[in-house]
């Protein structure tokens, strides 16, 4: 009876290893190597050391940004710094001169002198 239970089990072992496995229609079976990758076709494969996939995949919204799409930015934000902090330096230069004024003619004795503080 074992003998029997023994041939019958290594029969369902032998037909499950040569059974054939089967795909979703249109796709093919492959066979892959360690470290092997799938790559459908409505998708594009690049290696790891790819920056960006084309225009569509690069979307700042989405959380991924392309390198090249990165550096225009980080250039537009610091010319944008540069700007403000020259800005921020005329403001603090004007505002000095119009206390200055403000000063000169407060202090001024004359009509003629408060004219002077403000040419």
């Amino acid at each position: 009876m074992k003998t029997l239970l023994f041939f019958f089990a290594l029969s369902l072992v032998s037909f499950g290893a040569w059974a054939d496995f089967s795909c979703q229609d249109g796709t093919h079976a492959a066979c892959l190597d360690e470290g092997d990758s799938v790559c459908p076709a409505s998708a594009k494969c690049v290696d790891d050391a790819a920056v960006c996939l084309d225009q569509l995949s690069c979307d700042s919204a989405r959380g991924f940004i392309c390198g090249s799409e990165y550096d225009d930015l980080l250039q537009d934000y610091e010319k944008t710094v540069s700007q403000y902090n020259q800005l921020t330096a005329e403001n603090i230069e004007l505002r000095e001169t119009r206390l200055a004024q403000k000063s000169c003619v407060i202090n001024a004795a004359t009509l003629q002198a408060a004219i002077r503080c403000v040419r």
